[in-house]
């Protein structure tokens, strides 16, 4: 037998167990101790989780990159936001860690969730872009470009626009653009939830692509700001 475990089969199992379970409980408490500490014992152990939470991230979007349509840079600028965030929250919540399973696997599991949580918000990003017209579009600087700097810009134009529904619209031109484009609401059950009837709900869809228009147009993402009404 190899790892010092001798005896008999059950004898084994066990006394393999107890040093499986110590060397767990060893490096459980080693992460705990580290991060729990301050100055450079501290600093020295977040980065060395961090450097194993955006291997965890990479590794997840890329499993999910097919369907997210993510690759090269995109994908992992992505994966360094999960890696942070999933830091920030192991470290605001490392009191809750009980030592059940290996303390990586644990912390695997945030960097896991803010990855499915990454794709969605990219998802969502391209998913409101559309709510721009054809004609809108055409004036977008390279938005349709297949080259690596038409990709970047396409990108800053999909942080724009989410920027534009943050700062641009009324709460209510917000709910009902956010609603029919991102969530697929209809024009009907909108104006059901909202007490309010179509034409109502489509003037306010109309002011509120008016005024994410305006907001590109103020930032030069659009072509022929002239145009925007």
């Amino acid at each position: 037998m190899t790892g010092g475990c001798h005896g008999s089969a059950s004898e084994v199992a066990v006394q393999c167990e107890d040093e499986t379970t110590s060397r767990r409980d060893e490096e459980n408490c080693w992460w705990t101790t580290a991060l729990s500490a301050g100055g450079a014992q501290r600093e020295r152990a977040a980065n060395q989780l961090y450097a194993y939470l955006l291997s965890a991230a990479r590794s997840e979007l890329a499993r999910r990159s097919d369907s997210a349509r993510l690759a090269g840079a995109e994908r992992d600028d992505l994966a360094h936001q999960a890696a942070a965030d999933a830091l920030v929250s192991i470290i605001r919540r490392l009191s809750d860690f009980r030592g059940d399973s290996m303390f990586t696997t644990w912390a695997r599991s945030f960097v896991a969730f803010e990855a499915r949580v990454k794709i969605r918000q990219h998802d969502r990003r391209r998913t409101v872009t559309h709510a721009l017209s054809g004609e809108d579009w055409d004036r977008l600087p390279s938005a349709r470009s297949p080259s690596p700097e038409g990709e970047a810009e396409a990108g800053e134009l999909r942080y724009a626009v989410m920027a534009a529904i943050s700062t641009a619209l009324t709460a209510r031109q917000r709910l009902v653009f956010l609603g029919i484009v991102v969530h697929g609401t209809s024009i009907d059950q909108l104006a059901s939830q909202l007490g309010s009837n179509r034409n109502a709900i489509y003037q306010l869809m109309f002011h509120a692509r008016r005024n994410v228009r305006r907001h590109l147009a103020d930032r030069g993402l659009l072509q022929d700001p002239s145009s925007v009404c």
